[in-house]
């Protein structure tokens, strides 16, 4: 019961205008020098009739909505993510890893696919929609493999993504040791080479790392969940691959950014291969230099200087196959698909996709710089030239080698010319890397490179020499790659069918 005495001693009309009363009874004199009406000082009793249900609220309020509020609360708890790796951290190449999410273990599979950012259109109205909380795609666009062509202009290598995460069922709900599933997923959606995102940037001093974001967060913005697994599985690989492919040298080279993102989480094989791959972009580009002047003194010494480094290059990427193992043997035929074998008659198997992976990245930078140690080789090996003793031209001239350039030459030169068979081990295993990968881009680059090589191949010309329209003697290795090609474009477009059926909550941005 309310309405008792209480703290204020005032009349009704001075405590309804928060003013002060000089109690005067019967009238206080406040109301009578204003010329108002004392409301006096009798306080008006009202029972509290309440339940359970309204919250013990006075019956002269509205009742409040207890249940929707409980479960508008439940709702906002569960949409918060706060995904942390359980230990042992596991390296970023493996497809599955576990998360806790405020308590809650989650078995989440590591999956990204290229699309156009630019057509991904969200549904707004489900659940939350870009406020923080889940939502569906409401339209997505038609997958295609992404277009890999070296560029033909100075055009830096830019690259965004968005990370998202589906969790549906936790490690406690589940048998722990049940079959793993694509309940709960960490989807990265990357687009490479966006320039117009980075048309309005203000000017910087250094313009290289203004029109490269994640070189301005720097290496140690990559060494936890999710920035770590963003940068090992998507941006890393593809800014090496572009490098290599233009030629150009990658600043992921420098120490930093080849140890710092890995200070927590451990490196996998194919970490350790790119940490190799990573050089190659620079002494291609030097090569090329070496290879555009004329036959003098002056190249060779240079030449000599670049195949000194390129074999110990070529010797760090032997110790690492020797320390992978040869972790692939031939799989039995299917003779059920013995046309989308030929013309290879058989095809490779793995331990697992990563391990696909990784030596298919392997054969095909073989692919692309066994032809400069070959040519580099016979550079030092080819005579001089001199000019004659009017000066009136240059003239070839049997210089002797100096005993540490022959020493320097490798046992073999002539195994540089042999690439066929590298460029077939990566068609015999793009199959196997395909079925068991959930990032099929990955497919991309290798597949671009073994296409060029069998277009050219007849020609007895490098990759780069001949016109797109010469098919030479490998056509029919040509028409096996644009069917994989197809084979890559449904494997892509499953698995965006995949994500447009699901609901999914904003992790990351890059």
């Amino acid at each position: 019961m309310v309405g008792v005495p209480g703290k204020y001693k005032g009349c009704n009309t001075c405590r309804a205008r928060r003013v002060r009363c000089d109690n005067q009874r019967p009238s206080c004199r406040k109301c009578i020098d204003s010329s108002r009406v004392c409301g006096g000082y009798e306080r008006p009793t009202t029972f509290i009739i309440g339940t359970i249900e309204d919250g013990g609220r006075c019956s002269s309020h509205p009742p409040r909505v207890v249940k929707s509020s409980k479960k508008g609360k439940a709702k906002k708890e569960d949409d918060r993510l706060e995904l942390v790796p359980t230990e042992p951290l596991q390296p970023a190449w493996d497809d599955l890893i576990s998360l806790s999410n405020f308590g809650k273990k989650h078995l989440v599979q590591i999956a990204a696919l290229h699309t156009n950012l630019q057509a991904v259109v969200k549904d707004t109205d489900n659940d939350g929609g870009e406020g923080g909380g889940k939502f569906a795609f409401s339209s997505l666009p038609v997958y295609e493999t992404p277009h890999v062509q070296p560029f033909q202009s100075e055009e830096n290598f830019h690259l965004r993504s968005q990370a998202l995460v589906h969790l549906s069922s936790s490690i406690d709900e589940t048998q722990e040791e049940a079959m793993p599933t694509t309940e709960n997923v960490c989807l990265f959606l990357y687009q490479h080479n966006f320039s117009v995102f980075f048309s309005n940037l203000p000017p910087w001093k250094d313009p290289t790392i203004q029109n490269d974001p994640i070189r301005r967060l720097g290496p140690e913005h990559f060494r936890t969940f999710p920035n770590h697994h963003f940068f090992v599985r998507v941006y890393r690989h593809s800014q090496i691959t572009t490098a290599l492919l233009n030629r150009t040298p990658s600043y992921l080279a420098e120490p930093q950014w080849i140890t710092t993102p890995w200070e927590l989480h451990p490196k996998s094989a194919l970490d350790r291969l790119f940490d190799i791959l990573v050089y190659l972009p620079n002494m291609l580009a030097r090569a090329d230099r070496v290879l555009a002047q004329d036959q003098t003194l002056a190249r060779r010494l240079m030449a000599q200087d670049l195949l000194n480094n390129c074999l110990s290059l070529e010797r760090q990427l032997d110790d690492w196959y020797a320390s992978a193992g040869s972790a692939f043997w031939i799989s039995e035929p299917d003779v059920a698909n013995m046309g989308a074998q030929m013309p290879f008659a058989d095809t490779f198997a793995f331990p697992d996709g990563a391990a696909a992976t990784m030596f298919i990245y392997y054969w095909m930078a073989l692919i692309v710089f066994y032809p400069y140690l070959e040519r580099l080789c016979w550079i030092v090996l080819d005579p001089l030239l001199i000019e004659d003793a009017h000066g009136q031209g240059m003239m070839p001239h049997s210089h002797p080698q100096p005993q540490a350039s022959i020493m320097a030459l490798p046992s073999d030169p002539l195994k540089y010319g042999h690439v066929r068979e590298l460029a077939a081990n990566i068609c015999r295993s793009l199959d196997f890397a395909l079925a068991a990968t959930v990032q099929p881009d990955l497919l991309a680059v290798p597949l671009f490179v073994v296409s060029e090589f069998y277009q050219h191949v007849g020609l007895g010309m490098d990759m780069h020499a001949a016109g797109d329209d010469m098919m030479g003697d490998g056509g029919v290795e040509v028409m096996w790659c644009e069917a994989f090609r197809e084979r890559l474009r449904a494997k892509g477009r499953d698995i965006l069918e995949v994500v447009g059926g699901k609901t999914w909550q904003d992790l990351a941005s890059y």
